[in-house]
């Protein structure tokens, strides 16, 4: 038996706890694979491994957003300032995870030139694929 919580069960003395039986819990269910764990297991998910300034973050992959976008939802703390590609702040250099992104803009090639070669990206300016392989 279960004991069912009120808000006046939870007064600090009382001891008149009402008990109940607990609802039947099925033993075998339909749901998929993914209704189960609403979210992937680390290995599984979609990643892309940012480096700035020392610090290494993995940002999720967020299908047509831009890496900029997506690691400021997911609280990633990258700098930036213009979100225009014109200061090159939010610069990063791609660790791993490359291939999720669409290739440079020409804004990029503009401002990075030579690094584009070794992995730096504008974060305001990477766009995800709009999908990927599986």
């Amino acid at each position: 038996m279960r004991k069912q919580l009120t808000v006046g069960s939870l007064i600090p003395g009382r001891t008149d706890v009402q008990m109940s039986n607990p609802a039947p819990v099925p033993l075998h269910t339909s749901l998929k694979k993914t209704e189960m764990s609403p979210t992937r297991p680390q290995s599984e998910q979609k990643l892309v491994q940012v480096k700035q300034r020392s610090q290494t973050m993995p940002v999720r992959y967020t299908p047509s957003e831009t890496l900029l976008q997506a690691a400021l939802t997911q609280d990633q703390p990258i700098a930036y300032k213009c979100q225009q590609g014109h200061c090159g702040k939010c610069s990063v250099q791609i660790v791993a995870g490359a291939s999720l992104l669409d290739t440079p803009t020409g804004q990029e090639k503009a401002k990075l030139g030579e690094k584009l070669a070794t992995g730096y990206r504008l974060a305001c300016q990477s766009t995800f694929r709009s999908s990927i392989p599986t």
